[in-house]
């Protein structure tokens, strides 16, 4: 949704900005991410395969009794949630002949993997049933249940050639639609990226295979390093050599027990060389929320809060009409930190709905806000705090900016969630450097609390469909930074006539952070520019010489980062 702000603040909101909310705790980017290759922690081992962190161990009879199928995941580590785009694939490795025998099945938060539902929990304590893998963000509520973060494009194949192996081959490539994101579980390695099931067909000779990375450089030229192994954020993860070497990558070994082969031995992981355990965890199951206390308060330079001040529960109530409830967002503690900007988006569980925003900010001597509100659930609101810069503190306790939300007739009682799907508070605005702003969750309570078992399930179906329409159709993505002005993007003009599709930074090559450029110029092509050479380039979904960038673009540059597609594409 297109976003209206002050003529300031539209000036402060031109450099990119990401806020990062709870559950991270890390105030600082990190100094390294990870990918870790492990058994699926949530599905079952088959009969006669037995786990230790890093290591599966086939026993003989099982692969003399017939194919064995390992549930795989591919995990990130990181301590802070700020990932924008990511790529990564994996292949399978050993000196035994029977390694290309080996197949690979990919699975995403879309796909059905259980035979039968199983029990998650989420990062709140909540526990919920899906027959679906459920990925390392997302979102969960008790009406609209569970909702992968970001985009997903998955792969896998027999081989692939254009990734340096002939063995069986699986890649992914993510983007976080320009959204800040949070952990499913406590950390991001509680739940994987996306899952692969590694067979091994029956007889499989006894010996190491390796599941490792397919690392190599996606220049063609070999001349600019672009390995495919990446973590973009604000600033860029690789483990390459003579380029980067803040990407831990580490490999899943399959030992097939048996008598070995004269030719078969150990196989080196020849791009990494360590190995992490992931530690056996009990899941606690816990009741999820009904009339426990609001969450408890994350961590930022500024803390805003949902939760009502007035009320014993904590909860928002409907007025005397039943239909209208009232409520605010108010500062819990803004550590005397001047503010010179802000902007702020609301969403709260359907069916509720939001209904108005008033036009003026309490907290900030009543200074103008300009509202962009449709009547939907989410909205943007933006002011500028004082214009001479100096900026303006808020009283831990001031009301930031007031909110109308409408029940529909006959609203199923339960706990429906108020919360910002994004929010910016600046500290200055040339350059535009933002706080960052933990948010306090707040809840309407509607009748006793508790969401029956079949209007929960129902809902959930429904906003599954819902979601999955409106990432299918989105337009524009928007990717931001805490201190934008320790991060610009430098885009090279190639040489006029040497068009390479998909090449929206003119770098030479064709990677993850096309992706990025791309959709930040989709998002807000005022104030994010692409040369025109790389216009051009980027046009390779129906080329027309960049007359015309779409989403369809950025897909396509996606599918071909995980070999699905040719560039340019013709649709």
């Amino acid at each position: 949704m297109r976003k209206l702000f002050s003529a300031a603040a539209s000036l402060c909101m031109a450099a990119t900005m990401v806020s990062t909310l709870a559950p991270a705790t890390a105030v600082a980017a990190d100094a390294k991410k990870g990918f870790s290759i492990l058994p699926y922690a949530n599905a079952a081992l088959p009969a006669g395969v037995e786990a230790n962190g890093a290591t599966v161990t086939v026993s003989a009879d099982a692969i003399a009794a017939g194919d064995v199928k390992i549930p795989v995941g591919m995990y990130i580590t990181e301590q802070t949630n700020d990932i924008k785009a990511l790529s990564v694939s994996a292949t399978v490795k050993s000196d035994n002949a029977d390694v290309k025998n080996i197949k690979f099945q990919h699975y995403g938060p879309g796909d059905a993997y259980f035979a039968d539902a199983q029990t998650f929990t989420y990062n709140d304590g909540s526990t919920f049933t899906s027959t679906k893998p459920v990925v390392f963000g997302g979102t969960y509520s008790k009406r609209a249940g569970y909702t992968a973060a970001g985009s997903f494009t998955l792969a896998s194949d027999t081989k692939q050639i254009a990734a340096g192996t002939e063995n069986a081959y699986v890649g992914c490539a993510w983007t976080n639609n320009g959204s800040s994101y949070v952990w499913t579980g406590a950390k991001s390695d509680d739940y994987p990226l996306f899952v692969f099931d590694v067979t091994l067909p029956k007889g499989t000779s006894a010996g190491e295979y390796v599941i490792d990375y397919c690392n190599y450089n996606t220049d063609p030229s070999r001349e600019v390093p672009n390995p495919s192994c990446m973590i973009e954020t604000t600033e860029r993860f690789a483990n390459f050599e003579g380029y980067l070497s803040n990407l831990d990558l580490n490999t899943l070994t399959i030992k097939v027990e048996g008598e070995e082969a004269e030719t078969t031995k150990a196989t080196e992981a020849t791009q990494t060389t360590a190995t992490t355990k992931k530690e056996e965890e009990t899941t606690t199951t816990t009741t999820a929320k009904t009339d426990s206390t609001p969450d408890v308060k994350p961590t930022g330079d500024i803390i805003v809060d949902f939760t009502n001040p007035d009320s014993e529960d904590g909860y928002w109530h409907a007025e005397d009409d039943g239909k209208t409830v009232y409520v605010d967002l108010h500062m819990n503690q803004g550590n005397d930190q001047p503010v010179v900007g802000i902007s702020f988006d609301v969403a709260v569980d359907a069916p509720v709905t939001l209904a108005g925003i008033e036009t003026k900010s309490p907290g900030y001597d009543d200074a103008a806000l300009t509202v962009n509100f449709d009547g939907g659930n989410s909205n943007a609101n933006g002011a500028t705090i004082k214009g001479d810069g100096s900026g303006k503190v808020a009283a831990d306790g001031s009301t930031l900016v007031m909110y109308t939300f409408e029940l529909p007739d006959n609203c199923p009682d339960g706990l429906y969630k108020v919360t910002l799907t994004k929010n910016t508070m600046l500290k200055t605005s040339r350059p535009a450097v933002a706080y960052e702003v933990g948010v306090i969750e707040g809840y309407i309570k509607v009748g006793e609390g508790a969401v029956t078992t079949a209007t929960t399930a129902t809902t959930a179906t429904t906003e599954s469909k819902t979601t999955s329409t409106t990432t299918a159709s989105q337009t524009t993505t928007k990717t931001t930074t805490k201190e934008a002005d320790k991060t610009t993007t430098t885009v090279t003009t190639a040489q006029p006539g040497s068009k390479l599709y998909g090449d929206t930074n003119c770098d030479g090559t064709v990677n993850i952070a096309d992706v990025v450029v791309l959709n930040k110029w989709l998002n807000d092509n005022k104030s994010y520019a692409i040369t025109d050479q790389g216009k051009i380039n980027a046009d390779c979904f129906n080329p027309k010489d960049g007359a015309e960038l779409t989403v369809d673009d950025s897909d396509a540059i996606i599918k071909s980062i995980v070999h699905l597609v040719t560039l340019p594409v013709q649709g």
